[in-house]
């Protein structure tokens, strides 16, 4: 995690609101694609980066950082947020099911709807497949494998869950193997 006290804060060129708003268009879409990896929900995603948005605008220290360092910050932030937010989803899930009360609608991104209702269903099955594996791989290799997987560098991987550059090539390898490991073991490939 970054520490804001060891690094010499610059002074602001612009207000803060300014600043803040320019954060926001820098960082919105990325944040959007890299919680949406893990949410698969629009909606759950969108209240999750507000709520990190909200803790950047708490934190006017952080904003005078530079924008790598805010970015890192961002990104831990939302990735913990959206985790939280499955976790709880699973246990509210987990609770109907005991009582017998679950009434599971699932929301199908706008462009299944050009498949068919087979294609959706095997959609369906690979993305929940796909998530059951993931949630068995250790929680910093997750982390890990979702940065890669969004397109982050390992630069930016590195700062963003607070390890040395050269231990990003060997997390992200431990995390594939993991990964393929569970994801062959449930699907019996």
């Amino acid at each position: 995690m970054l520490n804001l006290a060891d690094a010499p804060v610059s002074e602001p060129t612009e207000s803060s609101a300014a600043r803040f708003d320019n954060l926001f268009q820098r960082f919105y879409a990325e944040l959007f694609g890299l919680a949406y990896r893990i949410l698969d929900d629009r909606m759950e995603t969108e209240d999750t980066l507000q709520e990190a948005f909200l803790k950047l605008s708490d934190e006017a220290v952080l904003q005078a950082r530079p924008d790598p360092e805010v970015g890192a910050w961002l990104r831990r932030v939302a990735m913990n947020l959206a985790f939280n937010r499955l976790r709880s989803a699973r246990r509210a899930r987990a609770r109907l099911e005991r009582v017998g009360r679950l009434e599971h609608h699932d929301q199908e991104p706008v462009d299944s709807d050009l498949l068919g209702p087979a294609g959706q269903l095997v959609r369906q099955e690979e993305r929940e497949a796909v998530r059951r594996a993931l949630g068995e791989v250790p929680e910093r290799q997750r982390e890990c494998l979702l940065l890669r997987h969004s397109g982050y560098s390992y630069a930016e991987i590195a700062v963003t869950l607070g390890i040395a550059l050269g231990s990003v090539g060997v997390l992200l390898a431990r995390a594939e193997h993991a990964f393929r490991t569970t994801y062959r073991r449930q699907t019996h490939v």
